[in-house]
């Protein structure tokens, strides 16, 4: 496999292209890292009418992705506290609105969905002497996120590379040396993925970039990983690595040459029109607001106190599959039936 390529694209590689860079400018929206835009003047909150039970407020990205998981949450917390979600679009983000959120509020604790959210909430917390506990759900990268926001404590949205890996294994793939492309920065989150691999017996072979990749420095990586001849590659949820230009210069033309299934932690990177993931476990967002409500009952019942921080891992997971990928690589398809969604069948 050659590290250059000045061959144009093909009409059926730049319609992959197009659907997985659509996919990807969404992802960047929903859960992926990202930059808060601040406009003025915001939106007038109103507040809102007496009530005796204490008050959670929900602030989160407006996002139709998000609602199932939203009314869950209000459905479970309802019964004792009240619920206020307050929907954020980027073209009114600031730290000022998330101020006047809270003060309008009073919550006893504070839920923040998506990591621009969180920067926002973030920003703000830092300026106050005592903000009110946070629970940070729905972010990338939780473990580093959550360290950074003062009285704060986080349900991980990624699912361990392990759980995934074990995962492709029960599809018929003998997977022991996963490939692993990452930015510098992320290295200790890495680093806790291999520890948990070496229970199963798998090994991550690895290619570390630095924080602002060149597309060559990815290519690289790639051919590296091919020339190793990994089972497998697990892919985490950085956007960094996933930008429109690097979909179209490096991933789509690169990552069928290397014969191996890519793992990916998102669900719409398994599209049936990119042919990219081949695989992808997933948290159960109907089991993430319940298990999002039961951490804040107990800090209701330690009076709105953090007993502990830190990050929870997802306690449910949905797996996926893309049908047609996965029989090239050889998969068992009478496995099927332990995936819960089958893309492209």
């Amino acid at each position: 496999m050659e590290v250059r390529s000045t061959r144009p694209l093909s009409r059926r590689s730049l319609l992959r292209v197009s659907a997985l860079a659509g996919l990807v400018l969404s992802l960047s929206c929903s859960s992926g890292p990202a930059t808060p835009v601040a406009s003025d003047p915001a939106p007038t909150l109103k507040p809102p009418p007496p009530d005796a039970r204490p008050v959670i407020s929900v602030i989160a990205p407006s996002d139709p992705q998000l609602d199932d998981m939203l009314r869950s949450l209000r459905v479970e917390l309802s019964q004792e506290h009240r619920v206020i979600i307050s929907l954020l679009r980027s073209e009114e983000s600031s730290p000022d609105l998330v101020a006047r959120i809270v003060a309008r509020d009073r919550p006893q604790a504070v839920v923040l969905v998506n990591n621009s959210t969180v920067l926002l909430y973030r920003e703000w917390a830092r300026t106050v002497p005592t903000p009110p506990v946070a629970l940070i759900l729905m972010a990338s990268f939780a473990e580093e996120l959550q360290r950074t926001v003062p009285n704060s404590v986080a349900i991980s949205y990624e699912v361990p590379a392990v759980t995934a890996m074990v995962g492709l294994r029960t599809l018929g793939l003998d997977a022991h040396r996963v490939g692993v492309v990452y930015r510098q920065g992320f290295a200790d989150h890495i680093a806790r993925q291999e520890a948990l691999m070496h229970v199963e017996k798998l090994a991550f072979v690895k290619e570390e970039l630095s924080n602002k990749p060149r597309v060559q420095d990815l290519r690289a990586a790639l051919v590296n990983l091919q020339r190793a001849k990994v089972d497998a590659i697990w892919l985490p949820n950085d956007n960094g690595l996933l930008s429109p230009r690097f979909l179209t210069n490096v991933w789509l033309p690169y990552v069928d040459r290397l014969g191996a299934p890519v793992v990916v932690a998102v669900r719409s990177l398994v599209n049936e029109h990119a042919e990219f993931g081949t695989f992808a476990a997933i948290p159960d967002t109907q089991a993430l607001a319940v298990q999002a409500a039961d951490v804040l009952y107990e800090l209701a019942d330690a009076d709105w106190k953090l007993r502990s921080s830190g990050v929870r891992l997802p306690i449910s997971v949905k797996r996926l599959v893309d049908v047609r990928l996965a029989r090239r690589f050889g998969l068992n398809s009478s496995q099927f039936g332990q995936v819960d969604f089958l893309i492209g069948r």
